[in-house]
């Protein structure tokens, strides 16, 4: 079943484009287009080559024509310096041939010269379903893949959920201690559609009753987990024009294609945050004051446990250029807390588990019997948000390959 205001349409043969209509959000992605954004996409270019390109048209937030601005190997700052120039040849550009729209390797992650930066129950009604907690943070040390490439969970995971976000990357570094104004700050990201794929049995399975579970950087941090793009805008850019369009946030929506049934998941809007982008990094600079540069939650990378960083730099901790945050997700993923946590408890108790095993078993048991919102292979996965684009990925066999990035070296 379809949400209120949605539409799909079939663009060629397995192409699903989700397109909301009749929503003020999609009035508002009207208005944002009208503004004539500067939208900076990461593409091969018809010489294969790795570019940074202008968008200068999208069929339904996918790129479809665009403009060289620089190699790809050029930094984002310079990048959209150049941008608002590009004026060359423009080309075609399909969905195989878009890449992340932020080039972060692994190896920049594991050498923790960059850092990837994710915010948990940054809306109320999303803390609500997830039962209840105070925002958090945590790193997702997982590499920025394609708007487009399949995601594939390790194998034996069922618990496959998604979770559209805003998320931002740093054009040059930010010094924690060192304030920002808003202007500031803005003038210095760069903010597009992002998804924080996560494996819910790992933070069931590292959860504790006394505080958050230490399972989310396992949970989120898997190759492929972090689906990002199609392109971005410059922060002071985006919110002029969001001011321009009268409006005090930017539309997330998510629907999931299972089975041939399309339904939507996810629909609220950036406004309804707790703590703004912009405010994130004050909360990041008390965050590490308190509990220090390095996070708590283990992370096993090539049979080693790791603790990855919050930021860079142990003398004067700093966001590196390049690094990105993820400002949470709103409130419609497929897992809920459990109601009913008395009986829960007796069930597990019968059977000699602990309540958090026992939820981690009847939730397995209900989705192999196709009762629950999980991820299963097949799903199509479409996501959106005004200004920034769409997303649309396929959920392949557990343990099966990942979808491919066209940047990265085969």
């Amino acid at each position: 079943m379809l949400g209120r205001g949605a539409a799909v349409v079939v663009l060629g043969v397995g192409m699903l484009l989700w397109a909301p209509v009749g929503m003020a959000e999609s009035e508002l992605d009207t208005c944002l287009r009208e503004q004539d954004l500067v939208r900076v996409t990461r593409v091969l270019d018809p010489d294969d080559r790795v570019v940074f390109a202008r968008v200068v048209d999208d069929v339904h937030g996918h790129v479809s024509k665009a403009v060289e601005i620089a190699p790809g190997d050029r930094s984002l700052r310079e990048v959209f310096e150049r941008a608002s120039e590009a004026s060359g040849e423009a080309f075609p550009v399909s969905d195989d041939r878009v890449c992340a729209v932020v080039d972060l390797p692994e190896a920049a992650i594991d050498d923790e010269t960059r850092v990837i930066v994710s915010t948990g129950l940054n809306y109320a009604a999303h803390a609500e379903e997830a039962g209840g907690g105070d925002v958090f943070l945590f790193p997702k040390p997982a590499a920025p893949t394609s708007a487009y490439a399949r995601v594939a969970a390790p194998g034996g995971v069922m618990l496959l959920d998604y979770e559209v976000e805003l998320a931002y990357v740093l054009l040059e570094e930010i010094v924690l201690d060192d304030p920002l104004t808003r202007d500031e700050f803005l003038d210095r990201t760069a903010f597009f559609l992002s998804n924080d794929i996560s494996d819910r049995e790992a933070i069931v399975r590292n959860a504790s009753l006394s505080g958050t579970s230490t399972g989310f950087p396992e949970a989120k941090g898997q190759p492929g987990f972090f689906p990002a793009g199609p392109w971005m805008v410059r922060g002071s850019e985006l919110f002029a024009a969001l001011e321009a369009c009268g409006a005090d946030g930017l539309g997330l929506r998510l629907a999931v294609t299972s089975q041939g049934r399309t339904e939507m998941r996810q629909s609220a809007s950036t406004s309804l945050m707790i703590i703004d982008p912009w405010d994130l990094i004050d909360y990041l600079r008390s965050w590490v004051d308190e509990h220090g540069r390095r996070s708590s939650m283990p992370f096993v990378r090539d049979a080693e446990s790791r603790f990855y960083p919050l930021a860079v730099d142990e003398q004067r901790p700093m966001l590196s250029a390049g690094s990105i945050v993820q400002t949470g997700t709103p409130e419609g993923v497929a897992m809920n807390a459990p109601d009913g946590a008395l009986g829960l408890a007796m069930r597990g108790l019968l059977r000699l588990r602990s309540p958090f095993q026992q939820f981690i078993h009847e939730e397995r048991a209900r989705f192999e019997a196709g009762d629950t919102g999980y991820l299963a292979p097949g799903d199509e996965i479409l996501a959106e948000i005004d200004g920034l684009g769409a997303q649309n990925f396929m959920i392949g066999e557990a343990g099966s390959a990942l979808g491919v990035d066209p940047c990265q070296p085969r």
